[in-house]
């Protein structure tokens, strides 16, 4: 039985808790372009964000979630995503007034480019292309 628990393992989406829910679903969908798949409001609020290549976030009220958001810079779990682009990806966050917290630059060999930067609440999202082992 526990086997056959590890072997059914499946990813879902990441989870992004909101200090302001409503503004931080309007963000992703505004300036990561991600489409609303499904909304809940029925005593737990909860929406679905999903992209044109099947990358799903959760973004829930954190005060419904009974955590208190702290100070964002010292999360201990955060989203890494892939694009084809990363100065040009950077150069759209710049234009939408994203805070951009590193990069973008290529890592020491030159293989890869990377670069991080935060949601409109102070998320760190991570950023690589697609020659990043």
């Amino acid at each position: 039985m526990e086997q056959e628990a590890r072997q059914n393992l499946s990813s879902r989406e990441v989870v992004v808790l909101a200090e302001d829910y409503d503004a931080l679903v309007a963000w992703y969908v505004e300036v990561l372009g991600f489409r609303v798949a499904s909304r809940f409001d029925d005593g737990y609020r909860y929406t679905n964000l999903e992209n044109e290549n099947g990358l799903r976030i959760g973004v829930a009220p954190a005060s419904e979630a009974g955590v208190l958001p702290g100070e964002r810079a010292k999360n201990t779990v955060l989203l890494q995503i892939e694009v084809p682009d990363v100065q040009a990806f950077f150069a759209r966050l710049r234009a939408s007034g994203t805070a951009i917290l590193f990069g973008p630059s290529r890592d020491e060999t030159g293989a890869f480019w990377f670069g991080g930067f935060a949601d409109s609440e102070g998320n760190p999202i991570w950023v690589v292309d697609e020659n990043c082992p």
